[in-house]
This record gives structure tokens, sequence and C-alpha cells, in this order.
């Protein structure tokens, strides 16, 4: 607002001086007098008078004085557009005041987010290292060819249960003798109705490992628990027996203490091998396999004979009946092996 009297007192100043010059010059050319009332002079005096509140007493001359020296004088008055909205003047005035302080304001620039880390896919577990070998004890030190005491024997037979085992059961029924059977896994995952057969007969069963692998000394411990293990289950699940032997394919135990015992003993399994070949493997006729059994039996000797793992056994199945009573002639007592050797 005082900025807005300000521009008024000055804007009424120029009117009074600008009307009083053009009023003095009137009245000179005219010859009026200057305070004569109803002239342009006299009418400026009265808005002079009344704008700057002159005193009464002021002399004509002072007055005459004053409006010629302010005739030589020009004076430019730039006044701004007044608007008589109080609204507007009040705006104005705001408007000429200094502008409040900005506020500082920290410029930050926003980050990127930290992109979610990919978690590093954990390394496989290192494979548990197998554990160590246990010495061996007794009776998985040695492979078990002779057993027993006194005159006896035991026949064995490999490889099945294949065709020929039903012919032989019957043989060996028809005698009143017990043996021992060998068998295959596998085969015996095929026919495990014989495998029953051969326990219900009173006869004893021993693992002969999975698929008869060769060379079987040269497999990783891995795969000799797998051929042993596999066997056993698959006898428990046809015969409902645990075999607690162990007969090598080709009789390749290995090493002493090597590899294959280490297996057996782990597996609770008696190594089996075999003090007499019968040789029926090789077919040489019937005659040569009772040749062969009678004259290498000794005292307690385990005999090496096949129910399978061949085409034709038919040659086993024609020397058997002479072996047996070739044996009992001799005073041998024929035996399965116990079904529970101990250990």
């Amino acid at each position: 607002m005082r900025r807005s009297t300000t521009l008024a007192v000055l804007l009424g100043t120029a009117v009074a001086l600008v009307t009083g010059v053009t009023g003095l010059a009137l009245a000179q050319v005219t010859g009026s007098d200057p305070r004569t009332p109803g002239t342009v002079f006299g009418i400026a005096a009265a808005a002079r008078s009344t704008s700057f509140a002159t005193p009464a007493t002021a002399e004509p001359e002072t007055a005459r004085s004053m409006v010629s020296a302010s005739a030589q004088t020009v004076i430019l008055v730039t006044v701004p557009e007044l608007s008589t909205d109080p609204n507007e003047e009040s705006s104005a005035e705001q408007a000429t005041q200094a502008p409040p302080p900005i506020p500082e304001t920290t410029e930050t620039t926003a980050l990127d987010p930290t992109p979610e880390a990919v978690p590093t896919p954990e390394p496989a577990p290192a494979p548990a290292p197998a554990p160590a070998d246990v010495p061996l004890a007794p009776p998985y030190t040695a492979v078990l060819g002779w057993t027993g005491v006194g005159q006896v024997a035991y026949l064995t037979f490999d490889d099945g249960p294949g065709p020929y085992t039903g012919q032989i059961l019957d043989i060996l029924a028809a005698a009143g003798v017990k043996a021992t059977f060998c068998q295959l896994g596998t085969k015996v995952t095929e026919n495990p109705a014989m495998a029953a057969r051969v326990v219900a007969e009173g006869h004893t069963l021993c693992n002969h490992s999975w698929d008869h692998h060769s060379p079987f000394d040269a497999l990783s411990r891995a795969d000799l628990d797998q051929q042993l293990g596999q066997t056993q289950n698959a006898i428990a699940s046809a015969t409902g027996i645990t075999a607690r032997y162990f007969r090598a394919p080709e009789g390749r135990f290995g090493d002493p203490g090597g590899s294959v015992l280490q297996a057996a003993q782990r597996a609770r399994t008696v190594p089996l091998g075999w003090a007499v070949d019968s040789a029926d493997w090789r077919k040489p006729g019937a005659a040569a396999i009772t040749a062969n059994v009678l004259g290498a039996v000794t005292p307690g000797a385990v005999i090496l004979m096949h129910d399978g793992g061949g085409t034709d056994r038919q040659q086993t199945v024609a020397a058997l009946p002479g072996i047996i009573s070739g044996l009992q002639a001799a005073g041998y007592f024929l035996a399965p092996l116990p079904t529970d050797p101990g250990g």
C-alpha cells in the first residue's frame, strides 16, 4: 500500500505541475489573473492547493515563482498501471517484495536398485568316501574247499535254476541226498518257483553273483557289492531265506584279503570254492564226469557240478546217479552245506 500511495502522490504532482504550466502560459497570453476562479490556472491552483495542502497564507508571487521555475523543467514520470482492486494492489505489493528464499535441497541421484543377486548353485556334494575295508576275519579269510569231519562229501550245482534243475532235484530226492545250489540272481528272478522248490526240499542255497560277470575280480567295490546285494535280495524274495555262502563266477576270488573277499565279508556270505571239479562244463561225457569225481574225492571235499549255465546239461544229469552210488559205496556221506556256517 505504501508504494501505491507514493505513486499516487507523484501522479498528482505531475498533473498539478503540467496544469500550472499550461495555465500560466494561457494567462500570460490572455492577460488573465491566474488566481481568477474558473480559469485553467485557477483550477490548477485549486487542485494544487488541495493536493499538496499548501497553506492559505502562501503569496501568489511565490506560487507564480514556483510555477515559473517549474515551467523550465521537463518532468518525465513513468506511472505504472494502477488498479482499483484492493486484492490486485495487495498482489502487486507482494510481487514487489523479495521472493522468499528457496530452501536448499540436497540433490540426490536415485541409485539403481541393487540387482538381486543370482544365487550361485551349490556345488554337488562330493561323494562320500567308501568306508575303509575291515580286516578279514574267519570264516571270510579263506575260500572254502573242504569242510566237515569224517567221511563226508558235498555235491554243489552252479548257474541255475535252469531247465535241468528239476531233473537233478528228482534224482537227489530219489537217492535221499541233499546238496547245495549256487544260483544266479538273474535266474532266480526268472524262475523263483524253482528256487523255492530247492529250499522246500531241504537243500542249501548259495549266492553265485547276479549275472556271472567275468572277470569277476576286476569289478569295482561298488559293482561287487551290487552283484552280491541284488542276488541276496532276489533269493530272499523268492525263498524267504538269506543265503550264507558266495561262490565267485569261475572261482575268481582274487588276491587273499582282496576286494572280492572283502565284498563277501560285507555281505556275510562265506567264500565257497571246491576241492573236486567234475569238469561237466566241458561236456566230456557222463562216464568221464563220473570218473573225475570218484577219482579225486577226499573226506570233506566240496564237489563242483552244474545244473545251469549251458544249453545242455544232459551229461550231468546222466552222470549224477553213478556219482552218488560210487561215493556211497566208498563210504561217503553226502550232505548239504550247513545253512548257517556262523560268522
